[in-house]
């Protein structure tokens, strides 16, 4: 394998993986939004005026 070959590779493994992870981030702030104000409350989030999801008081 040439290394210009390798490289490409990693470069596209790496894109694979990021994407994937944001459409698993995507996945779960779906199936998060879903829940109630205290179930979110009760595993660290709350819903800010707007309706997004917060953390720790910082958004996601």
């Amino acid at each position: 394998m040439n290394p210009t070959f390798q490289s490409i590779t990693a470069a596209m493994s790496g894109l694979a993986l990021r994407t994937l992870a944001v459409v698993e981030r995507r996945r779960m702030l779906r199936r998060v939004a879903r829940f109630s104000d205290h179930r979110l409350h009760d595993i660290g989030f709350e819903r800010d005026w707007d309706g997004s999801l917060l953390r720790n008081g910082r958004a996601i």
